[in-house]
């Protein structure tokens, strides 16, 4: 399970900002009191750390830098150093709202002067069989977003074309028995060669999805860490295979979350909140989280209330409260950030749902 690193500037020497981009590391070095230097470095953990060594080597240091395109490999081999280490969504380091200069340099230095006052945390690092879970939901996840582009690009063809009425039943689902009729539309030679294109697009991102959610299965029966919780997500109502371990690749080890509203702000199911005095406005939720994981909660909170009575109630008397023409969309939001709190129940109790 990844280390919780609790940054309080006390209990650190140096403290050290680092913006890390492909080619090299730029970091900015301050202790308790004041900045010590700033440095340029190849991108290389090992120069940081040998850096560290030579001139802060009896020093408590804590690392931060931004999560971005170079993944956790910095991260990585300063745990494996025993050297703190932060990873940072960019999202969550105060910018002056008149900043308009950015640079490495300066990136690293605001970095250090936040992580010193004790205002950054770190993001949730995904260690041995849910890293690699992770990247295998990652895989399923772009086949899907391909397969439904390759949708998209074909019913707007046909409707540019006014072929669509060729196609009235385009509620089947998509069926190959479907897909075989797109290739007997009548056109004009380009649009047939545009649309034979598209076809073999969605095709090929079937194809690929089918093998990923085959690679997802096998991936499963071999990691005895991972078939318990499955087993406690697949007994919530809605929640299927796929959705289950989204779940997991996602939040990682379940053992490390800390709280209910932790799990909800992952799928970007908190709402916006506007609050002063006596007066408390909530308005919709801030979509700040993972968007594939709130979109499968949501899918899963439609089946949930057909299932489950204490959702399907819920879900009514949110719905009751407001108007007619946003109630259903509400309601089903808040059944969903519900199920936030019903996950995290089963997976910290490590025990299967019981469905009302």
């Amino acid at each position: 399970m990844t280390p919780t690193i609790a940054c309080t500037p006390n209990q650190y020497d140096i403290f050290i900002g680092v913006d890390v981009d492909k080619k090299s590391f730029a970091f900015t070095v301050k202790d308790q009191t004041h900045m010590l230097r700033t440095k340029k470095i190849p991108s290389e953990p090992e120069s940081l750390y040998n850096y560290i060594r030579k001139n802060h080597p009896d020093k408590k240091v804590l690392c931060a830098y931004e999560a971005g395109p170079t993944g956790f490999g910095l991260y990585d081999y300063m745990s494996e150093k025993e050297i703190s280490c932060l990873v940072v969504s960019p999202s969550a380091i105060p910018t002056p709202p008149n900043e308009r200069v950015k640079t490495n340099k300066l990136d690293s230095k605001k970095i250090a002067t936040h992580l010193k006052a004790g205002h950054l945390t770190s993001i949730r690092v995904p260690q041995g069989c849910y890293r690699e879970l992770r990247h295998l939901v990652k895989i399923r996840e772009d086949y899907a977003q391909s397969q439904r582009a390759a949708k998209q690009r074909i019913k707007s063809l046909l409707l540019y074309e006014s072929l669509h009425k060729h196609m009235q039943d385009d509620s089947c689902h998509w069926s190959n028995k479907y897909i075989q009729r797109l290739y007997t539309i009548p056109s004009s030679p380009a649009v047939r060669q545009r649309l034979d294109m598209i076809i073999k697009d969605l095709t090929y991102a079937r194809t690929q999805l089918a093998a990923a959610h085959k690679t997802l299965r096998t991936f499963y029966k071999a990691q005895e860490a991972l078939q318990a919780y499955l087993e406690y997500l697949q007994s919530i109502p809605g929640i299927g295979f796929i959705t289950a371990v989204s779940i997991l690749g996602k939040i990682g080890d379940p053992r490390a979350l800390r709280n209910q509203r932790e799990l909800a702000a992952f799928a970007g199911l908190v709402p916006v909140e506007y609050s002063t005095g006596d007066t408390i406005s909530r308005g919709s939720v801030t979509k700040l989280g993972d968007k594939a994981l709130r979109s499968l909660l949501v899918e899963a909170a439609w089946t949930a209330i057909r299932y489950d009575k204490n959702l399907r109630q819920f879900y009514d008397r949110i719905r009751s409260r407001n108007h007619p023409r946003i109630a259903s969309k509400k309601a089903i939001v808040a059944v969903a950030r519900k199920m936030t709190h019903i996950i995290y129940r089963v997976l910290k109790d490590e025990r299967k749902y019981i469905r009302f």
